[in-house]
């Protein structure tokens, strides 16, 4: 793949879903990646974001868990595997690859980086913790967009969560 052609994204999800290590239907399968992707572009319009790179970051990030339990090097692992992708299923220049790889490495022991991106990725993945019954903390979200849509969000019943995100704007 040539380092400016555009990246299939549809392609490339199924792919990375095929390669997955986590049975079909777990909590972090392709439902919680779709809303990932979904919470990063809506975060990325307020931060600023590199929308790729979030997009990536959305189907690698959880892609090579063994199982929905405590996995601490899952993460590391899903940047061992966008190497493997890198180049043969998307490019992307060595600053933006850089952000993706910090972003998945470090998605589940690292609050916050400082970058816009990579911050945008934490806090998309965050905004789905309703997901497994956790209310996302304002306090720990690693944007100001995000801690201002979990504030928003202090009513809304975690089953209703995925819902009310698709239906706000900033």
């Amino acid at each position: 793949m040539m380092l400016n052609e555009p990246i299939d994204f549809s392609a490339l999800q199924a792919f990375v879903f095929s390669q997955k290590m986590t049975p079909e239907n777990t909590i972090h399968g392709l439902d919680h990646w779709n809303q990932v992707e979904a919470n990063g572009l809506l975060l990325a319009r307020q931060t600023g974001a590199d929308e790729t790179v979030v997009r990536l970051f959305s189907f690698f990030h959880d892609s090579r868990r063994f199982d929905d339990g405590y996995d601490p090097e899952h993460g590391p692992r899903a940047a061992v595997f966008l190497k493997e992708c890198r180049g043969e299923l998307f490019d992307l220049d060595n600053e933006r690859f850089d952000l993706l790889h910090h972003a998945c490495y470090n998605h589940t022991t690292e609050h916050a980086s400082g970058h816009k991106t990579i911050d945008t990725c934490y806090d998309a993945d965050r905004l789905d913790l309703g997901r497994v019954g956790i209310q996302p903390d304002p306090q720990k979200m690693a944007t100001e967009a995000g801690s201002a849509l979990v504030k928003k969000a202090a009513k809304v019943p975690l089953a209703q969560m995925r819902e009310w995100l698709s239906r706000i704007s900033f």
